[in-house]
């Protein structure tokens, strides 16, 4: 693959669990449900200016959205930045809405809120956005795998720094389908992304974002009681441009 967004290609669809999360619109996704909702996702964004050279800030929370987010924004060739500091200058902010009030926008930016509860005044809901859109896949702009994707610690990585270090995670500890890949490390170490979301996407298998429950792989900043830990403070990813 060249870029993440080939990972939510439609010709990857099918009934095979894919995300499993303790709370959103949706708990559990199949390939069919993430891939399509990701599609809608990234219609959803562009209706906010979301396009190449913008960045998508992005809180985290125990929902898919952030999982979402992240392939919306790349489907329109833009950047994701996790856990973003409270002040804002980005295209889009995604966050939960017991916390978005929390963050100011510049003047150009967006606010989108996911979770429960009601959206504060000007702020606009994921879920009834995402699933009011239109289905069909964004029309990608022209990426290359050297085109930036995720903003981290300051740097700039790249779809292949991304997908090179997932697909050595995929083939070193087997991920497979029918593997469950539990994240217990912030979405903001880049190692997190590659690891506890791509590379399980990439094989087929599910993402388990985020659970107590034992899952066959766990992706870590420390020790974690698994069966197999990823320590992704301690992950190198090649590249990186500050």
């Amino acid at each position: 693959m060249e870029t993440i967004g080939e990972i939510v290609a439609r010709d990857r669809r099918s009934r095979d669990p894919a995300l499993r999360a303790p709370t959103g619109v949706n708990t559990r996704y199949d390939y069919y449900q993430f891939i399509t909702t990701a599609q809608k996702t990234g219609n959803f964004f562009r209706h906010f200016g979301v396009g190449s050279g913008t960045t998508v800030a992005v809180v985290s929370g125990p929902s898919g959205a952030p999982l979402l987010s992240l392939f919306g924004a790349a489907l329109l060739g833009a950047r994701v930045r996790f856990d973003p500091p409270n002040e804002v200058e980005d295209r889009l902010l995604v966050a939960p809405t017991d916390r978005i009030e929390q963050y100011e926008v510049g003047r150009s930016g967006h606010r989108i809120a996911y979770g429960d509860g009601e959206s504060p005044t000007g702020v606009q809901g994921f879920g009834e956005g995402v699933w009011s859109e239109n289905p069909a896949c964004p029309i990608p702009p022209d990426l290359g795998r050297e085109d930036p994707a995720l903003v981290a610690e300051g740097r700039e990585y790249s779809h292949r720094d991304l997908l090179d270090t997932a697909e050595s995670i995929r083939t070193e500890y087997e991920v497979a389908p029918g593997t469950e890949v539990a994240i217990r490390a912030a979405l903001s170490i880049p190692g997190t992304v590659a690891a506890g979301v791509l590379a399980p996407l990439l094989a087929g298998a599910t993402v388990v974002f985020p659970d107590e429950e034992v899952c066959d792989v766990a992706v870590a900043a420390g020790a974690a009681p698994e069966p197999v830990v990823i320590r992704v403070d301690s992950l190198p990813i090649e590249g990186g441009r500050r």
